[in-house]
Order: C-alpha cells, then sequence, then structure tokens
C-alpha cells in the first residue's frame, strides 16, 4: 500500500488541528478549575527561549500554510499575526483547518519529486520533498502540538497520551483483531 502526499499531510494536520483546538478546551477548563486568571495559560512555556502556549498555536496554523502552499509550489501567504486570546486562537484554527480542507490531492500530487531550498533559522539547504517532508513539514507540525500538550501537563491538565493521539477512529472498515 502507498500514500500519497496528500495522505500524509493534509489529513494529519487536520487531525492535529482538532487536538490543538481541544487541548485550548483544556486549557480554559484548568483555568476554572484552579481560578487562575482568565487567558493566563497562554502565556505559560516551558524554558525562557520557548514560545508560550498561545504562541504554539499561531505559530503552528502560519508554517502549516507555508509548508502546503511550499509543497503546492505556490508562494508562502502573509503571516497571520492574531490577538493572543482564545477565541482568536481557536478562529486562527478554524481558518488553517478551512484553508487544508481545500487543498485537493493533485495541487500537491508531486510534491515529494521537487526540491526546496531553506532557510534559517532552522536549517540552510536544498531538500527533497521526501526529506522535506518527512524530516521537517510533519515534525515540525508535532512539535508545536507535543509543547502545547507538556504545558497543560506541567501546569496540573489531566491529560495524557488519549489527548495526544485524539479522536481515533477506525476508518477504513478492516477487521485488524
Amino acid at each position: 500500500m502507498s500514500f500519497s502526499v496528500y495522505d500524509i499531510t493534509v489529513p494529519v494536520m487536520l487531525h492535529g488541528l482538532n487536538i490543538m483546538d481541544d487541548y485550548l478546551d483544556h486549557a480554559q477548563a484548568l483555568e476554572r478549575t484552579k481560578a487562575f486568571e482568565p487567558g493566563r495559560i497562554l502565556g505559560e512555556r516551558l524554558a525562557p527561549d520557548m514560545l508560550t502556549f498561545g504562541e504554539q498555536f499561531s505559530v503552528s496554523c502560519n508554517k502549516v500554510e507555508a509548508h502546503m502552499a511550499k509543497l503546492m509550489q505556490h508562494d508562502p501567504p502573509a503571516t497571520s499575526n492574531i490577538p493572543i486570546m482564545y477565541p482568536a486562537l481557536k478562529g486562527r484554527l478554524h481558518e488553517t483547518r478551512g484553508f487544508l480542507q481545500n487543498v485537493a490531492p493533485d495541487e500537491i500530487a508531486s510534491a515529494q519529486s521537487h526540491t526546496y531550498a531553506l532557510t534559517p533559522p532552522i536549517v540552510r539547504g536544498w531538500f527533497g520533498g521526501d526529506d522535506y517532508i518527512r524530516h521537517l513539514v510533519l515534525p515540525d507540525f508535532f512539535f508545536h502540538i507535543s509543547i502545547a500538550h507538556a504545558v497543560l501537563r506541567h501546569l496540573g491538565a489531566k491529560i495524557g497520551k488519549r489527548d495526544y493521539l485524539g479522536n481515533l477512529t477506525q476508518q477504513s472498515g478492516g477487521d485488524y483483531s
């Protein structure tokens, strides 16, 4: 069985953005439970040199759109700078899901056969499509989800691997027992 570039990017990213949406709900619930000032968790970070919890969402959405534009051989969209507030972040996640839902499989069908120029701060050089997708696009996306997860856990949210994996359903209909 082979997977297309679309199969390993768009549905995976949509699933991850849904998980991030759930994390915003967990953060608000944790603020109520612990009597934190509303929005406090959005400013929390794991280390001084890391993005805040709220910035993880905004940056992740910007990167999803930039990576997908690169895979479609389009210029990246302008970076969206939004207020780090729950409604704005929820809206940004919704907007990014809409962007992904409008990506047609044929728009990225040959993405693995292209070469991509990467520039600092992360890395400099030229990468083939397979390496770009496997070693930067997907790990970069999951990094932001895992950091948001870690911030919530660090602050005492009752979430675990099941929350990180999100809503898993057996869509293929096959028997795997």
